[in-house]
């Protein structure tokens, strides 16, 4: 197991550019990778990266939530909902009244498929032999009695790793 502290990470831009990410998680290292989880900034209606042969899940972590267009079609996604697409789909965020936060969870494909979803936790939680990484998003959660903030990650493999607390995790798989 590997617990990466958010707050310590540097931030980087956007494979296009035009926005910032902090990268959580990567395999392997360097380029192509397997998968990616990293926690991107949106601060305008800037396009997401084009991604040929990749597939994502992104989950909004800002109260508001977050409005994006799938080839135009609007869909307002609410904090801590998932939505899954192709990386080569064209993706804008609607401009956001702040900047906000989102999860992302980036395969390859032949690599598996990103599976992502957001837990309410108050007590124990013990992650499937699948999981990638467990993410806190909100809350008071600790891993093996240590504290975690928003944004920390802690990495496979569990090896009988114990979460505790009150709080709201993501659970990152593929």
């Amino acid at each position: 197991m590997r617990i990466v502290s958010f707050a310590d990470l540097p931030v980087q831009a956007w494979s296009n550019g035009a926005g910032r990410t902090v990268e959580l998680a990567r395999h392997p290292a360097g380029e192509p990778f397997d998968w990616r989880l990293s926690i991107a900034t949106v601060a305008d209606d800037t396009s997401f990266s084009h991604l040929p042969g990749v597939d994502r899940v992104l989950m909004p972590l800002s109260p508001g939530g977050l409005t994006l267009r799938f080839d135009d079609v609007p869909r307002h996604l609410e904090r801590f909902e998932a939505v899954a697409f192709p990386g080569e789909q064209a993706v804008r965020p609607l401009p956001p009244a702040a900047p906000t936060t989102d999860l992302n969870l980036m395969v390859r494909r032949g690599a598996g498929s990103p599976v992502m979803r957001a837990i309410a936790m108050a007590g124990e939680y013990a992650p499937a032999a699948d999981v990638l990484a467990v993410v806190v998003l909100d809350g008071a959660v600790t891993c093996d009695g240590r504290p975690l903030g928003f944004g920390d990650a802690v990495l496979a493999p569990f090896d009988g790793a114990a979460f505790g607390g009150r709080g709201v995790i993501a659970v990152a798989s593929r």
